[in-house]
Protein backbone atom coordinates (compact mmCIF):
# COMPACT_ATOMS: atom_id res chain seq x y z
CA UNK A 1 0.00 0.00 0.00
CA UNK A 2 1.56 3.33 -0.99
CA UNK A 3 1.68 6.35 1.30
CA UNK A 4 -0.97 8.06 -0.80
CA UNK A 5 -3.32 5.11 -0.47
CA UNK A 6 -2.53 4.75 3.21
CA UNK A 7 -3.90 8.21 3.81
CA UNK A 8 -7.20 7.16 2.18
CA UNK A 9 -7.88 3.84 3.90
CA UNK A 10 -6.24 2.05 6.80
CA UNK A 11 -9.00 -0.31 7.91
CA UNK A 12 -11.18 -2.72 5.86
CA UNK A 13 -14.24 -0.52 6.39
CA UNK A 14 -12.30 2.47 4.99
CA UNK A 15 -11.33 0.44 1.94
CA UNK A 16 -14.96 -0.66 1.38
CA UNK A 17 -16.09 2.97 1.39
CA UNK A 18 -13.28 3.92 -1.03
CA UNK A 19 -14.12 0.98 -3.33
CA UNK A 20 -17.83 1.81 -3.36
CA UNK A 21 -17.10 5.43 -4.24
CA UNK A 22 -15.07 4.41 -7.27
CA UNK A 23 -17.26 1.56 -8.54
CA UNK A 24 -20.57 3.35 -8.12
CA UNK A 25 -19.45 6.55 -9.85
CA UNK A 26 -19.15 6.22 -13.62
CA UNK A 27 -15.46 6.58 -14.48
CA UNK A 28 -14.69 7.59 -10.88
CA UNK A 29 -11.12 8.50 -9.94
CA UNK A 30 -9.46 9.81 -6.77
CA UNK A 31 -6.79 12.49 -6.99
CA UNK A 32 -4.39 13.23 -4.12
CA UNK A 33 -1.83 15.83 -5.09
CA UNK A 34 -0.27 14.60 -8.33
CA UNK A 35 -1.31 10.97 -7.78
CA UNK A 36 -4.36 9.58 -9.62
CA UNK A 37 -5.80 6.47 -7.98
CA UNK A 38 -8.10 3.89 -9.59
CA UNK A 39 -9.50 0.68 -8.17
CA UNK A 40 -7.65 -2.47 -9.25
CA UNK A 41 -7.44 -6.00 -7.94
CA UNK A 42 -4.16 -5.06 -6.24
CA UNK A 43 -5.95 -2.54 -4.01
CA UNK A 44 -7.06 -5.17 -1.48
CA UNK A 45 -6.04 -3.97 2.02
CA UNK A 46 -4.55 -6.29 4.63
CA UNK A 47 -7.48 -8.18 6.17
CA UNK A 48 -8.64 -11.74 6.87
CA UNK A 49 -8.71 -14.30 4.04
CA UNK A 50 -12.51 -14.44 3.85
CA UNK A 51 -12.76 -10.68 3.47
CA UNK A 52 -10.05 -10.77 0.78
CA UNK A 53 -12.00 -13.41 -1.17
CA UNK A 54 -15.21 -11.41 -0.89
CA UNK A 55 -13.40 -8.27 -2.00
CA UNK A 56 -12.01 -10.05 -5.06
CA UNK A 57 -15.49 -11.32 -5.93
CA UNK A 58 -16.97 -7.84 -5.62
CA UNK A 59 -14.17 -6.38 -7.72
CA UNK A 60 -14.68 -9.06 -10.39
CA UNK A 61 -18.42 -8.31 -10.48
CA UNK A 62 -17.68 -4.61 -10.71
CA UNK A 63 -15.28 -5.24 -13.60
CA UNK A 64 -17.92 -7.33 -15.41
CA UNK A 65 -20.57 -4.65 -14.85
CA UNK A 66 -18.26 -1.94 -16.16
CA UNK A 67 -17.51 -4.02 -19.25
CA UNK A 68 -21.19 -4.69 -19.97
CA UNK A 69 -21.99 -1.00 -19.56
CA UNK A 70 -19.08 0.07 -21.78
CA UNK A 71 -17.36 2.16 -19.11
CA UNK A 72 -13.64 2.92 -19.32
CA UNK A 73 -11.54 0.28 -17.58
CA UNK A 74 -8.71 1.12 -15.21
CA UNK A 75 -5.11 0.25 -16.01
CA UNK A 76 -1.86 1.67 -17.32
CA UNK A 77 -1.92 4.08 -20.23
CA UNK A 78 -2.39 2.43 -23.60
CA UNK A 79 -0.55 3.71 -26.67
CA UNK A 80 -2.87 6.00 -28.63
CA UNK A 81 -4.76 7.34 -25.59
CA UNK A 82 -4.01 9.93 -22.94
CA UNK A 83 -3.26 8.77 -19.42
CA UNK A 84 -5.09 9.73 -16.24
CA UNK A 85 -4.65 13.30 -15.05
CA UNK A 86 -5.67 15.40 -12.07
CA UNK A 87 -6.25 18.28 -14.46
CA UNK A 88 -8.90 18.21 -15.86
CA UNK A 89 -9.73 15.20 -13.64
CA UNK A 90 -9.79 12.74 -16.53
CA UNK A 91 -9.52 8.96 -16.40
CA UNK A 92 -6.85 7.14 -18.38
CA UNK A 93 -7.44 5.58 -21.82
CA UNK A 94 -10.58 7.64 -22.43
CA UNK A 95 -9.41 10.35 -24.84
CA UNK A 96 -7.20 9.95 -27.90
CA UNK A 97 -3.62 11.14 -27.88
CA UNK A 98 -3.58 13.16 -31.10
CA UNK A 99 0.18 12.66 -31.50
CA UNK A 100 0.07 8.86 -31.22
CA UNK A 101 -3.31 8.14 -32.79
CA UNK A 102 -2.14 8.39 -36.45
CA UNK A 103 0.65 5.90 -35.71
CA UNK A 104 -1.85 3.47 -34.15
CA UNK A 105 -4.12 3.69 -37.20
CA UNK A 106 -1.13 3.10 -39.49
CA UNK A 107 -0.17 -0.02 -37.50
CA UNK A 108 -3.69 -1.39 -37.87
CA UNK A 109 -3.89 -0.69 -41.59
CA UNK A 110 -0.53 -2.20 -42.53
CA UNK A 111 -1.22 -5.30 -40.43
CA UNK A 112 -4.59 -5.71 -42.15
CA UNK A 113 -2.70 -5.46 -45.44
CA UNK A 114 -0.46 -8.37 -44.38
CA UNK A 115 2.69 -6.73 -42.99
CA UNK A 116 4.36 -8.89 -40.34
CA UNK A 117 4.43 -7.89 -36.67
CA UNK A 118 8.22 -7.74 -36.90
CA UNK A 119 8.08 -5.50 -39.95
CA UNK A 120 5.72 -3.08 -38.20
CA UNK A 121 7.90 -2.97 -35.08
CA UNK A 122 11.04 -2.40 -37.16
CA UNK A 123 9.39 0.46 -39.04
CA UNK A 124 8.26 2.14 -35.79
CA UNK A 125 11.72 1.84 -34.25
CA UNK A 126 13.39 3.13 -37.40
CA UNK A 127 11.19 6.23 -37.28
CA UNK A 128 11.92 6.79 -33.59
CA UNK A 129 8.35 6.25 -32.36
CA UNK A 130 8.29 5.08 -28.75
CA UNK A 131 5.85 2.90 -26.81
CA UNK A 132 3.51 4.28 -24.15
CA UNK A 133 6.31 3.72 -21.61
CA UNK A 134 8.98 5.28 -23.79
CA UNK A 135 10.66 2.05 -24.91
CA UNK A 136 11.36 0.39 -28.24
CA UNK A 137 8.69 -1.67 -30.00
CA UNK A 138 8.75 -5.47 -30.11
CA UNK A 139 6.70 -7.92 -32.16
CA UNK A 140 4.62 -8.86 -29.11
CA UNK A 141 4.10 -5.21 -28.18
CA UNK A 142 2.70 -4.41 -31.62
CA UNK A 143 0.60 -7.58 -31.69
CA UNK A 144 -0.84 -6.93 -28.23
CA UNK A 145 -1.89 -3.40 -29.18
CA UNK A 146 -3.35 -4.14 -32.62
CA UNK A 147 -5.06 -7.35 -31.47
CA UNK A 148 -6.76 -5.58 -28.57
CA UNK A 149 -10.33 -4.57 -29.49
CA UNK A 150 -10.15 -1.30 -27.53
CA UNK A 151 -9.12 0.66 -30.63
CA UNK A 152 -12.55 0.04 -32.24
CA UNK A 153 -14.44 0.29 -28.93
CA UNK A 154 -14.65 -3.38 -27.93
CA UNK A 155 -13.59 -5.21 -24.81
CA UNK A 156 -12.68 -8.78 -23.91
CA UNK A 157 -13.78 -10.35 -20.63
CA UNK A 158 -12.94 -13.93 -19.66
CA UNK A 159 -11.53 -14.63 -23.12
CA UNK A 160 -14.56 -13.47 -25.14
CA UNK A 161 -15.89 -10.24 -26.58
CA UNK A 162 -18.38 -8.50 -24.31
CA UNK A 163 -21.69 -8.58 -26.19
CA UNK A 164 -25.16 -7.24 -25.60
CA UNK A 165 -27.21 -10.07 -24.13
CA UNK A 166 -30.25 -9.04 -26.20
CA UNK A 167 -28.83 -8.28 -29.64
CA UNK A 168 -25.61 -10.30 -29.52
CA UNK A 169 -23.70 -7.31 -30.91
CA UNK A 170 -20.43 -6.18 -29.26
CA UNK A 171 -20.84 -3.60 -26.51
CA UNK A 172 -19.15 -0.39 -27.67
CA UNK A 173 -17.25 1.37 -24.92
CA UNK A 174 -17.65 4.98 -23.91
CA UNK A 175 -14.13 6.03 -24.81
CA UNK A 176 -12.77 7.58 -27.99
CA UNK A 177 -12.07 4.91 -30.57
CA UNK A 178 -11.64 4.37 -34.31
CA UNK A 179 -14.55 5.11 -36.60
CA UNK A 180 -14.93 3.17 -39.86
CA UNK A 181 -16.01 6.24 -41.82
CA UNK A 182 -13.50 8.68 -40.39
CA UNK A 183 -10.47 6.43 -39.88
CA UNK A 184 -11.01 3.69 -42.46
CA UNK A 185 -10.74 0.86 -39.91
CA UNK A 186 -13.19 -0.69 -37.48
CA UNK A 187 -14.73 -3.89 -36.16
CA UNK A 188 -14.54 -5.64 -39.54
CA UNK A 189 -10.83 -4.80 -39.85
CA UNK A 190 -10.18 -6.29 -36.42
CA UNK A 191 -12.08 -9.46 -37.37
CA UNK A 192 -9.82 -9.92 -40.38
CA UNK A 193 -6.67 -9.37 -38.32
CA UNK A 194 -7.82 -11.81 -35.62
CA UNK A 195 -8.69 -14.44 -38.22
CA UNK A 196 -5.03 -14.34 -39.25
CA UNK A 197 -3.89 -14.55 -35.62
CA UNK A 198 -6.04 -17.62 -34.97
CA UNK A 199 -4.96 -19.27 -38.22
CA UNK A 200 -1.31 -18.75 -37.27
CA UNK A 201 -1.85 -20.34 -33.86
CA UNK A 202 -3.66 -23.27 -35.43
CA UNK A 203 -0.78 -23.85 -37.86
CA UNK A 204 1.63 -23.93 -34.91
CA UNK A 205 -0.53 -26.50 -33.13
CA UNK A 206 -1.69 -24.11 -30.42
CA UNK A 207 -5.17 -23.80 -28.97
CA UNK A 208 -7.57 -20.90 -29.21
CA UNK A 209 -6.12 -17.42 -29.32
CA UNK A 210 -7.73 -16.52 -26.00
CA UNK A 211 -8.39 -13.08 -27.43
CA UNK A 212 -11.86 -13.42 -28.86
CA UNK A 213 -14.37 -15.95 -29.97
CA UNK A 214 -14.05 -16.77 -33.68
CA UNK A 215 -15.97 -14.29 -35.79
CA UNK A 216 -17.01 -14.91 -39.36
CA UNK A 217 -15.04 -12.83 -41.85
CA UNK A 218 -16.80 -10.59 -44.32
CA UNK A 219 -17.59 -12.30 -47.65
CA UNK A 220 -15.06 -11.77 -50.43
CA UNK A 221 -15.58 -11.12 -54.12
CA UNK A 222 -12.30 -12.47 -55.48
CA UNK A 223 -11.21 -16.11 -55.25
CA UNK A 224 -7.55 -15.57 -54.38
CA UNK A 225 -7.74 -12.25 -52.54
CA UNK A 226 -5.54 -12.60 -49.45
CA UNK A 227 -4.03 -15.89 -50.67
CA UNK A 228 -1.62 -14.12 -53.02
CA UNK A 229 1.47 -12.63 -51.35
CA UNK A 230 3.73 -9.87 -52.62
CA UNK A 231 7.17 -11.11 -53.69
CA UNK A 232 8.84 -7.71 -54.01
CA UNK A 233 11.67 -6.78 -51.60
CA UNK A 234 10.64 -4.17 -49.02
CA UNK A 235 12.65 -1.39 -47.35
CA UNK A 236 14.23 -3.89 -44.95
CA UNK A 237 15.54 -6.02 -47.79
CA UNK A 238 13.01 -8.75 -46.97
CA UNK A 239 10.31 -10.28 -49.15
CA UNK A 240 7.24 -8.11 -48.54
CA UNK A 241 4.69 -10.96 -48.33
CA UNK A 242 1.82 -8.49 -47.88
CA UNK A 243 -1.52 -9.84 -49.07
CA UNK A 244 -2.76 -8.99 -52.55
CA UNK A 245 -6.43 -8.01 -52.69
CA UNK A 246 -8.80 -7.81 -55.62
CA UNK A 247 -9.58 -4.36 -57.01
CA UNK A 248 -12.16 -3.28 -59.55
CA UNK A 249 -10.69 -1.75 -62.71
CA UNK A 250 -11.74 1.82 -63.45
CA UNK A 251 -10.92 4.60 -65.88
CA UNK A 252 -8.45 3.96 -68.68
CA UNK A 253 -7.44 0.59 -67.16
CA UNK A 254 -10.99 -0.77 -67.15
CA UNK A 255 -10.38 -2.54 -70.46
CA UNK A 256 -7.75 -4.74 -68.79
CA UNK A 257 -10.22 -6.04 -66.18
CA UNK A 258 -10.01 -6.29 -62.38
CA UNK A 259 -6.63 -6.86 -60.79
CA UNK A 260 -4.94 -8.12 -57.64
CA UNK A 261 -2.65 -5.57 -55.98
CA UNK A 262 -0.36 -5.59 -52.93
CA UNK A 263 -2.23 -3.95 -50.07
CA UNK A 264 0.75 -2.40 -48.26
CA UNK A 265 0.15 1.38 -48.39
CA UNK A 266 3.80 2.26 -47.67
CA UNK A 267 5.43 0.81 -50.76
CA UNK A 268 4.72 -0.11 -54.36
CA UNK A 269 4.06 -3.83 -54.52
CA UNK A 270 3.23 -6.26 -57.29
CA UNK A 271 -0.07 -6.69 -59.12
CA UNK A 272 -1.69 -9.13 -61.58
CA UNK A 273 -4.92 -9.28 -63.55
CA UNK A 274 -7.67 -11.30 -61.87
CA UNK A 275 -8.93 -13.31 -64.85
CA UNK A 276 -5.55 -14.76 -65.79
CA UNK A 277 -4.52 -15.53 -62.20
CA UNK A 278 -7.86 -17.18 -61.34
CA UNK A 279 -7.82 -19.35 -64.46
CA UNK A 280 -4.28 -20.61 -63.81
CA UNK A 281 -4.58 -21.20 -60.06
CA UNK A 282 -8.07 -22.74 -60.23
CA UNK A 283 -6.77 -25.28 -62.68
CA UNK A 284 -3.86 -26.14 -60.40
CA UNK A 285 -6.17 -26.44 -57.37
CA UNK A 286 -8.64 -28.70 -59.19
CA UNK A 287 -5.84 -30.97 -60.39
CA UNK A 288 -4.59 -31.14 -56.83
CA UNK A 289 -8.01 -32.00 -55.43
CA UNK A 290 -9.18 -34.64 -57.90
CA UNK A 291 -7.27 -37.62 -56.45
CA UNK A 292 -8.23 -36.86 -52.86
CA UNK A 293 -11.93 -36.06 -52.53
CA UNK A 294 -14.78 -38.43 -51.78
CA UNK A 295 -18.17 -38.49 -53.40
CA UNK A 296 -20.50 -38.48 -50.41
CA UNK A 297 -20.75 -36.41 -47.23
CA UNK A 298 -21.75 -38.01 -43.89
CA UNK A 299 -24.71 -36.91 -41.80
CA UNK A 300 -23.95 -34.06 -39.35
CA UNK A 301 -22.98 -35.26 -35.87
CA UNK A 302 -25.30 -34.29 -33.01
CA UNK A 303 -24.02 -31.76 -30.48
CA UNK A 304 -24.26 -33.07 -26.92
CA UNK A 305 -25.02 -29.69 -25.34
CA UNK A 306 -28.31 -29.06 -27.16
CA UNK A 307 -30.47 -30.15 -24.21
CA UNK A 308 -28.57 -28.05 -21.67
CA UNK A 309 -28.76 -24.98 -23.91
CA UNK A 310 -32.54 -25.40 -24.33
CA UNK A 311 -32.95 -25.77 -20.56
CA UNK A 312 -30.99 -22.56 -19.84
CA UNK A 313 -33.02 -20.66 -22.42
CA UNK A 314 -36.26 -21.86 -20.80
CA UNK A 315 -34.98 -20.74 -17.40
CA UNK A 316 -34.08 -17.29 -18.66
CA UNK A 317 -37.41 -16.92 -20.44
CA UNK A 318 -39.27 -17.96 -17.29
CA UNK A 319 -37.44 -15.41 -15.13
CA UNK A 320 -37.98 -12.60 -17.65
CA UNK A 321 -41.68 -13.50 -17.85
CA UNK A 322 -41.90 -13.31 -14.04
CA UNK A 323 -40.38 -9.83 -14.07
CA UNK A 324 -42.78 -8.61 -16.76
CA UNK A 325 -45.73 -10.07 -14.85
CA UNK A 326 -44.62 -8.34 -11.65
CA UNK A 327 -43.98 -11.63 -9.83
CA UNK A 328 -40.26 -10.91 -9.36
CA UNK A 329 -38.27 -7.73 -8.84
CA UNK A 330 -35.63 -6.85 -11.43
CA UNK A 331 -33.00 -6.07 -8.77
CA UNK A 332 -33.47 -9.55 -7.27
CA UNK A 333 -32.91 -11.44 -10.54
CA UNK A 334 -30.53 -9.16 -12.46
CA UNK A 335 -27.33 -10.95 -11.43
CA UNK A 336 -28.90 -14.35 -12.10
CA UNK A 337 -29.96 -13.25 -15.60
CA UNK A 338 -26.46 -11.97 -16.30
CA UNK A 339 -24.96 -15.35 -15.31
CA UNK A 340 -27.55 -17.20 -17.39
CA UNK A 341 -26.82 -14.95 -20.36
CA UNK A 342 -23.11 -15.68 -20.13
CA UNK A 343 -23.70 -19.42 -19.88
CA UNK A 344 -26.05 -19.34 -22.89
CA UNK A 345 -23.52 -17.34 -24.94
CA UNK A 346 -20.79 -19.81 -24.04
CA UNK A 347 -22.90 -22.80 -25.09
CA UNK A 348 -24.01 -21.08 -28.30
CA UNK A 349 -20.39 -20.43 -29.17
CA UNK A 350 -19.54 -24.06 -28.39
CA UNK A 351 -22.32 -25.17 -30.73
CA UNK A 352 -21.04 -22.89 -33.49
CA UNK A 353 -17.54 -24.28 -33.04
CA UNK A 354 -18.92 -27.83 -33.21
CA UNK A 355 -20.71 -27.10 -36.47
CA UNK A 356 -17.71 -25.34 -37.98
CA UNK A 357 -15.39 -28.17 -36.95
CA UNK A 358 -17.67 -30.74 -38.59
CA UNK A 359 -17.89 -28.61 -41.70
CA UNK A 360 -14.11 -28.25 -41.92
CA UNK A 361 -13.55 -31.95 -41.31
CA UNK A 362 -15.95 -32.96 -44.07
CA UNK A 363 -15.40 -30.04 -46.42
CA UNK A 364 -14.14 -32.18 -49.31
CA UNK A 365 -16.50 -35.06 -48.81
CA UNK A 366 -19.18 -34.76 -51.41
CA UNK A 367 -17.21 -32.19 -53.40
CA UNK A 368 -16.80 -32.54 -57.14
CA UNK A 369 -16.02 -30.39 -60.16
CA UNK A 370 -19.69 -30.48 -61.06
CA UNK A 371 -20.74 -29.39 -57.55
CA UNK A 372 -18.22 -26.56 -57.72
CA UNK A 373 -20.29 -24.76 -60.35
CA UNK A 374 -23.08 -24.05 -57.84
CA UNK A 375 -20.74 -22.92 -55.04
CA UNK A 376 -20.50 -19.32 -53.86
CA UNK A 377 -17.16 -17.52 -53.91
CA UNK A 378 -16.91 -18.02 -50.15
CA UNK A 379 -17.45 -21.78 -50.44
CA UNK A 380 -14.89 -22.03 -53.23
CA UNK A 381 -12.40 -20.12 -51.11
CA UNK A 382 -12.88 -22.61 -48.28
CA UNK A 383 -12.06 -25.47 -50.64
CA UNK A 384 -9.01 -23.62 -51.97
CA UNK A 385 -7.77 -22.97 -48.43
CA UNK A 386 -7.65 -26.71 -47.73
CA UNK A 387 -4.99 -27.33 -50.37
CA UNK A 388 -3.33 -23.96 -51.00
CA UNK A 389 -1.59 -22.08 -48.18
CA UNK A 390 -0.37 -19.09 -50.20
CA UNK A 391 0.99 -18.04 -53.58
CA UNK A 392 4.07 -15.83 -53.79
CA UNK A 393 3.73 -13.40 -56.71
CA UNK A 394 7.14 -12.35 -58.03
CA UNK A 395 7.68 -8.96 -59.69
CA UNK A 396 7.62 -8.71 -63.46
CA UNK A 397 11.26 -8.59 -64.73
CA UNK A 398 12.68 -5.25 -65.84
CA UNK A 399 11.77 -4.44 -69.41
CA UNK A 400 8.55 -6.49 -69.37
CA UNK A 401 5.26 -4.59 -69.43
CA UNK A 402 2.76 -5.00 -66.60
CA UNK A 403 0.14 -5.55 -69.29
CA UNK A 404 1.99 -8.55 -70.76
CA UNK A 405 0.45 -12.05 -70.65
CA UNK A 406 0.69 -13.84 -67.32
CA UNK A 407 3.96 -15.70 -66.78
CA UNK A 408 3.12 -18.82 -64.70
CA UNK A 409 6.72 -19.08 -63.49
CA UNK A 410 6.24 -15.86 -61.50
CA UNK A 411 3.54 -17.48 -59.32
CA UNK A 412 4.97 -19.78 -56.64
CA UNK A 413 2.21 -21.82 -54.90
CA UNK A 414 2.75 -23.19 -51.40
CA UNK A 415 0.59 -26.28 -51.00
CA UNK A 416 -0.95 -27.42 -47.75
CA UNK A 417 0.47 -30.53 -46.10
CA UNK A 418 -2.98 -31.65 -45.03
CA UNK A 419 -3.88 -35.20 -46.06
CA UNK A 420 -7.23 -36.35 -47.42
CA UNK A 421 -9.01 -39.65 -47.47
CA UNK A 422 -8.95 -41.53 -50.77
CA UNK A 423 -11.80 -41.35 -53.25
CA UNK A 424 -14.48 -43.93 -52.63
CA UNK A 425 -15.14 -46.58 -55.22
CA UNK A 426 -17.68 -45.64 -57.94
Amino acid sequence: MSNARGSIYRLPRDFNAFRDALTLADGGIFVEGDVVLTLTEDDTPPTDRGEADRTRERTARSRADRAEEGRVCAGPRRFGWLGASSDPRRTGNRYRDEQEWPHLLSMIKVRAAGTSWRGIAADLNRRGIRTARGGRWSEQGVKGLVSHPAWWGGRILDGALVRDSTTGEPVIGRWEHADETRDGVGYGTWNGIMAGVRAGRARRGLGGSGEAAPVAAAPRTYLFSGVLRCGRLNDLGEVCRSRLHGNGATGRNAKYGDYYRCGDPNRRGVGRRVVAVDALLEGLVLDRLDPHVTDRAPEPAAWRGEGKLAELRRSRNGIETSVVAGEAAWDDVRELLVRLGRSIESLEEERREHREAWKRENLLRGWSRAARESMTVGEKREVIARVLTSVLVLPVPDGVSDKASLDPSLLRPEWSRETFSGRSAP
